[in-house]
């Protein structure tokens, strides 16, 4: 029934990708109204991974939009994590309006970047690279392990996601490194090649599909697609906005963005996720707010957040503060998209006085959040 939905799909592909647990879907008279399919990855914060549940796809077919089908099943999967304990939700957009009205909010990145290959650094000492099979990415698992926890918002990826890494480099032309450091390994990247006939008289195409190193090794990894500069090479890699890696490690304004997206955030269970959060050692003080959530009502009310010692503690207000927040805009604030300021700006924090926004802004000061994963 739900391949009924999929128009173009390469059915048995997307079958062997799927397992049914994976699917939530609406009914009414026997037939389809909305189906939507989800994952189960923790997500990294601060370097502590919290539970996170990830919407991959959410479809109502054409004769079923706009009576609020899609509304409907997503409000009931919200209900479902937070029974079961998930504070977050992510997912990347196809249009803004209707995540919003169920409480999601632009929250972090996901951005493309591309350099010429004579302009990416060359020296690689005490760096060396070696070539591995995807079939086997035990090691690139590993290495990635290690870096997930500094990368602010990175997905703690599974077994599948290493499979249809290699699924989808199955029909290209696919190359695969682990890049060896001092101590051992310290990155690896994995780069899909595509030769062109433009511009003249050829130009090699080198996507990186996925990479990461340890602190210190951007330009070694870098150096690994230098070596393209002789066929023409143009190299391309997603990272965060803005992206020190490749800020440093290039000599000057060689990098280009070429692309941006942004995903959003739902604050499934508010107190969980804030006492979950990890919170800078040095800020202490408290906060009142009042919260607004049409979708999920457990958040919706007064809350006050204690920070000390690095602990937040979350507890429902003895009064009705003075301060509001709509839910959509702590989702933002919650992984450090947007500071205080911007919030109140757009609308979404008001009636904080200035002590307040002075805590709020030192509380969730962070790293620009990002995904290598678009999903």
């Amino acid at each position: 029934m739900v391949l009924g939905l999929m128009v173009g799909a390469k059915v048995d592909e997307y079958l062997e990708r799927t397992e049914p647990g994976e699917f939530r879907v609406l009914e009414e008279d026997g037939e389809i109204t909305s189906v939507l399919r989800l994952d189960h990855q923790a997500q990294w914060w601060l370097g502590r991974a919290l539970p996170s549940a990830q919407v991959l796809q959410l479809a109502t077919p054409p004769q079923h939009r706009g009576a609020g089908h899609g509304a409907r099943l997503l409000a009931g999967l919200l209900e479902e994590l937070h029974a079961g304990g998930v504070p977050l939700a992510t997912l990347t957009p196809s249009t803004f309006p209707f995540y919003r009205g169920a409480g999601f909010e632009v929250a972090g990145s996901w951005t493309m970047y591309e350099a010429r290959a004579e302009h990416l650094p060359r020296h690689t000492a005490p760096y060396r690279a070696r070539p591995v099979s995807l079939d086997d990415p035990a090691e690139l698992a590993d290495v990635y392990r290690r870096v997930a926890p500094s990368r602010h918002g990175a997905l703690e990826r599974g077994d599948r996601f290493w499979r249809q890494l290699a699924r989808r480099a199955k029909d290209r032309t696919t190359a695969a490194f682990v890049l060896d450091g001092p101590d051992g390994p310290a990155g690896w990247a994995v780069a899909t090649l595509e030769f062109r006939p433009e511009p003249a008289p050829f130009q090699t195409r080198v996507e990186i599909a996925d990479w990461g190193c340890l602190p210190g090794a951007d330009a070694a990894l870098f150096a690994l697609f230098a070596g393209y500069a002789s066929m023409n090479g143009m190299v391309a890699w997603s990272g965060p906005d803005p992206d020190p890696g490749a800020l440093y490690a290039l000599r000057d304004r060689f990098a280009r963005l070429t692309d941006r997206w942004h995903w959003m955030l739902r604050l499934v269970d508010l107190p969980a996720a804030l006492s979950a959060r990890p919170w800078p050692a040095g800020v202490a003080g408290q906060v009142e707010l009042r919260v607004e959530d049409q979708v999920c009502p457990w958040n919706a009310g007064g809350w006050r957040l204690e920070l000390a010692g690095g602990q937040g503690r979350v507890e429902p207000s003895a009064s009705t503060p003075a301060a509001s927040a709509d839910i959509r805009g702590l989702a933002s604030l919650f992984t450090g998209f947007a500071g205080p300021e911007d919030l109140v700006r757009a609308g979404l924090l008001s009636g904080f006085d200035p002590d307040a926004v002075d805590l709020l802004r030192a509380a969730f000061a962070s790293p620009r959040p990002w995904t290598a994963e678009f999903y």
